[in-house]
């Protein structure tokens, strides 16, 4: 090898074209998070590589000299952009822009004018002169210990800024986690040639080879940034997620130790607790509640709690904290107030007993005397007396299928394996009485399901009873085949047909003034349907087929 060629220099071009090309490929992403300061960072890079690759072939001392400041100050501003690219890629964005750390960048600002006017002072380094080396221009001088502490802070901050990049991403899992591996060991190269020079050892202590060093560390983010897209999935993203997950979020949420000792409150949670978050880390969560306490075994619960000077009624879910080994670690205690809920439910409890009972009753007396005065009447009063007794029955009967749903909703959740030809057989016999028309059965004996059965019997009692009364002669037709895990359940009719107004409000979910239906008996049929987490179809082109598919293996958890 002929020593006498630039060798040194012409490897820092290289670095410098490396940078470029990096450069060049991520410009489609200098709008993502931090990815401007990655940016300013690769151009710090660039013109330390280009600039010192010039100095290796220049001679003069007084050139010499200031391509050797840009070098200092490459050194310092690579460590701080290196930094800032750190905290806005991994979301950290509030740090970026506080103003503490606003008051971090008079740091490589302070350096930059120690190294400027170094001549005038000399703290930074001393007795520079120019060198030949290895056919380069090398420069031997002291680097006092202003310098040193200069050049510790950049590491510094390449150091944090790598710890922030690492530890984020390889957070994903195994996501990223041999681009974070690369991301990680990209700056050891160009970092160790910056602590080998400044102390002065290795084979060339006359020469900076950092520079030289840079086309690894730009392969390596080559690897990370370009081929591996990190700037596409950015951890950003997730912080910016978990912080809306909880501290935006208008629902109280607190973060408790394994001794329910508080951790962290979310502002939503301070307002409940009437406590700043500063105030209330590490004390007991309890000692903030007046009323009930938060039971301690980690189950959900109901509790009242008097905040803002009333009492509220709070849904408590806790959900234990575990690190990856399973160390349970404290809980995520939930509050969800429930109070206007409870109110509701309570007052549609006086209203349901009024209506099962009261208008219940009134209505069966109505019935009774209307159907005495049928008895007794002659010609027109004889015809509206049955007009009123067949108009109240209704009335009963709808009362009585609304009483129905609620006391199934309320008790009959357990799951059972049910025969659906014996129970298709047991409500075609109920609904038969009182009846015309014809019912047939299209269902295999051994077709069994696990479900809820009372509330399966009020679904059917209600399709199979819809035809046979508002369908004169009819002809139903009730079939059930097995299609994957479901059973698709089907009761068909040669009536004309649901009216599609009907439908449409079942379809909406909601009655209004002037959109609903005529009974409470498609309601039943949906309701049902949807707490058997089923699926329901209707067919009016050729009398009306309805279809409904419903789950063969219910488990405990989705009846619940």
């Amino acid at each position: 090898m002929n020593l006498d060629f630039p060798w040194l220099a012409l490897g820092s071009f290289a670095s410098g074209i490396g940078s470029l090309y990096l450069l060049a490929q991520l410009q489609t992403h200098w709008d993502k998070p931090g990815a401007r300061w990655f940016v300013a960072t690769i151009v710090t890079q660039i013109v330390w590589c280009f600039s010192y690759g010039v100095a290796l072939l220049v001679f003069d001392r007084t050139l010499r000299l200031a391509l050797e400041m840009v070098s200092w100050l490459g050194i310092i501003w690579i460590g701080f952009c290196f930094l800032s690219f750190a905290l806005g890629y991994t979301g950290r964005t509030n740090v970026l822009e506080s103003g503490w750390y606003r008051g971090v960048a008079v740091l490589p600002l302070a350096g930059t004018a120690l190294v400027v006017t170094n001549p005038l002072h000399t703290v930074v380094w001393e007795g520079f002169r120019v060198v030949s080396t290895a056919g380069s221009a090398g420069a031997d001088y002291a680097v006092l210990p202003m310098g040193l502490l200069t050049i510790i802070v950049a590491m510094l901050f390449v150091s944090f800024g790598t710890l922030l990049v690492f530890d984020t991403v390889v957070s994903y899992g195994p996501l990223y986690r041999r681009e974070a591996l690369a991301v990680g060991l990209s700056p050891i190269p160009p970092g160790a040639a910056v602590l080998v020079w400044a102390g002065g050892i290795g084979p060339v202590p006359t020469v900076n080879l950092t520079t030289l060093l840079f086309l690894p560390h730009v392969a390596l983010d080559l690897y990370a940034f370009v081929r591996s897209d990190m700037f596409e999935f950015h951890p950003a993203t997730r912080r910016a997620g978990e912080r809306a997950a909880i501290h935006d979020i208008a629902t109280p949420v607190a973060i408790v130790d394994d001794q329910r000792r508080v951790v962290n409150l979310n502002p939503a949670a301070e307002g409940m607790l009437g406590v700043d978050k500063r105030e209330g880390l590490t004390e007991p969560l309890n000692g903030f509640l007046i009323g009930d306490d938060i039971p301690p075994d980690g189950e959900s619960s109901r509790v009242s709690i008097e905040t803002g000077g009333r009492r509220r009624e709070f849904k408590i879910r806790q959900t234990a904290l575990r690190d990856e080994a399973g160390t349970q670690l404290g809980y995520t205690v939930v509050f969800q107030d429930i109070t206007d809920e409870i109110r509701r439910e309570r007052r549609l409890e006086v209203l349901n007993r009024f209506l099962r009972h009261n208008v219940r009753n009134e209505s069966v007396v109505i019935q009774a005397r209307a159907e005495l005065l049928a008895a007794e009447l002659d010609g027109d009063h004889a015809d509206h007396a049955a007009t009123i007794e067949r108009s109240v029955s209704r009335l009963v009967d709808s009362g009585q299928k609304a009483r129905t749903l609620a006391e199934a909703g309320a008790g009959d959740a357990a799951l059972e394996s049910v025969s659906l030809a014996d129970l298709v057989t047991e409500v075609i016999a109920t609904a038969r009485d009182g009846n015309d028309g014809s019912v047939a059965v299209e269902i295999p004996d051994d077709l069994r399901l696990t479900t809820q059965p009372a509330l399966l019997e009020i679904l059917l009692a209600n399709l199979v009873e819809n035809a046979l009364q508002h369908v004169p002669d009819a002809v139903v037709t009730v079939g059930a085949t097995v299609d994957g895990g479901d059973v698709v359940l089907t009761v068909s009719d040669n009536g004309p047909g649901i009216p599609e107004h009907e439908l449409g409000v079942l379809e909406r979910g909601r009655e209004t003034d002037l959109n609903h239906g005529s009974g409470i008996g498609l309601w039943l049929v949906r309701w049902t349907t949807t707490t058997l987490e089923g699926e329901l179809e209707f067919d009016t082109s050729d009398g009306t087929t309805v279809t409904v598919r419903l789950p063969r293996e219910r488990t405990a958890a989705e009846a619940a």
